[in-house]
């Protein structure tokens, strides 16, 4: 038999909602002597008053975990929002032990008025934590699911900035690879380059490597595929400032460039392209 005592509470936190949030919010600035600036307030408390409604709603019709879905879309719904808006976790989640105690007050203030048994206490413990937890949980989630979508196209970006075809002439182009190439680096750069090379129409690129300081067998592959690649487009691959230690390296490592331009630098590439820096 469910205890009406919990339908009783519920009914009381959807009453006060209002109260409650504002003495959530309160306790928080108090106890922690932060705010959430990219919040305004009158949001954070429309949000508290939803969840105290919500959080209400549920004890008054005895949610199950499979019936209380409102709880979970709220935790999703502010974990995207905290995501998005760039908010601490760790700030956000400050509020969920002051809410906790605000509810736990206000069932003390009710054993207070009314003789109940202790039992009683557990019984709308065992309902109000389950569904705070599956809250928390729902936050949680969505939050770090956010931010890693969020840090996917970060680095995304990121990653097509490390790859810049820059425009010299109407037909020549330089490629400046600075830095450590990867699989996934590599894979971009023959994209970008294709891509970039049939748009602008060109009939030279010039691959800058003097910002390159180690490669290896796998690097040294997927200059050669680049190379073949704009070749088939119709398009001069000149690779230009490859260090002579790497140079060494490669040697070492039985590769050879001897079907692919190569010059020791920038000046040279250019003259290969038929430009001059004078």
């Amino acid at each position: 038999m469910v205890n009406p005592l919990i339908s009783s509470i519920g009914e009381a936190l959807q009453h006060s909602k209002e109260t409650i949030a504002h003495d959530i919010y309160q306790s928080f600035r108090t106890k922690h002597d932060v705010q959430f600036s990219k919040i305004p307030q009158d949001s954070f408390l429309k949000k508290l008053e939803a969840y105290v409604e919500i959080l209400g709603s549920e004890l008054k019709e005895h949610a199950t975990e499979d019936t209380n879905l409102a709880a979970r879309e709220w935790g999703k719904e502010f974990g995207n929002h905290a995501a998005s808006l760039g908010l601490s976790a760790e700030k956000a989640m400050l509020v969920v032990p002051i809410l906790r105690r605000t509810l736990y007050e206000i069932i003390r203030a009710e054993f207070g008025r009314e003789v109940h048994d202790v039992k009683d206490y557990y019984e709308i413990a065992d309902a109000i934590d389950p569904i705070l937890d599956r809250t928390i949980y729902a936050f949680t989630q969505e939050y770090v699911e956010e931010n890693e979508k969020s840090l996917a196209q970060v680095q995304a970006e990121v990653m097509e900035l490390s790859v810049p075809v820059v425009p010299l002439t109407q037909e020549v182009a330089i490629l400046p690879i600075i830095g450590t190439i990867n699989s996934t680096r590599s894979q971009l750069l023959l994209t970008q380059a294709l891509d970039r090379g049939r748009e602008l129409k060109l009939s030279h690129l010039i691959v800058d490597l003097s910002g390159v300081h180690v490669m290896d067998t796998y690097v040294a592959q997927n200059l050669f595929n680049l190379h073949d690649a704009l070749k088939v487009v119709g398009i001069k691959a000149i690779f230009s400032g490859l260090r002579p230690s790497l140079a060494q390296t490669l040697v070492h490592l039985g590769i050879s460039f001897e079907h692919v331009a190569v010059v020791s630098n920038l000046k040279q590439a250019l003259k290969m392209a038929d430009l001059s820096l004078s």
